[in-house]
């Protein structure tokens, strides 16, 4: 087959616009996915949420930021991280309107205290927020920022994600969890 009927025949394909259009969205969820295998592919799944007691960010001193019984995500940010900013909402809004039982924020790579509280004042998230050390970061294979895991009601780690995600993309993850 030479060049110019291989031109021709992708023209009229493209010319089909249902099936020009299902092939580009084809390729792009194609894409999507594969990157979004790659970025995680050595985040656990489907075993334990480690055990990750930690001082709060409030000062009320150390506490679980797994809690079990209820699926729930822990998200990780670094508070110089401008994606954490913008996605980190997403997070509080569906814990805020009770679409997810329980939402935990875990701090790593940061300065001191001062840096965090700052992050949070600007984000206005009312999440708890767990100081996270390089422990942390290792226990759960933490590598880039944002992200979160999504931990079933037996405390296992259902889905995981990095980088930024929607309100949908948490909510639907979170949702499969309860299954």
């Amino acid at each position: 087959m030479n060049i110019a009927a291989v031109k021709a025949a992708w023209q009229r394909f493209r010319e089909r616009k249902a099936l020009s259009l299902l092939f580009d969205v084809t390729v792009i969820v194609a894409v999507f996915l594969a990157i979004h295998a790659w970025q995680t592919r050595q985040l656990p799944l489907d075993e334990p949420a480690p055990h990750t007691l930690l001082e709060r960010l409030d000062g009320s001193g150390l506490a679980n930021a797994v809690p079990i019984g209820k699926p729930g995500i822990v998200y990780f940010f670094a508070p110089w991280c401008t994606v954490c900013k913008t996605s980190i909402d997403n997070l509080d809004d569906l814990v805020r309107e009770g679409n997810i039982a329980w939402g935990s924020a875990i701090a790593l790579d940061y300065g001191d205290t001062d840096e965090v509280q700052a992050f949070i004042d600007k984000t206005g998230v009312s999440l708890p927020v767990y100081m996270g050390h390089t422990g942390t970061a290792s226990d759960w294979s933490i590598r880039a920022y944002p992200t979160y895991y999504v931990i079933d009601a037996d405390g296992q780690i259902s889905s995981r994600s990095v980088g930024y995600s929607t309100w949908l993309g948490m909510r639907v993850r979170a949702w499969r969890a309860d299954f």
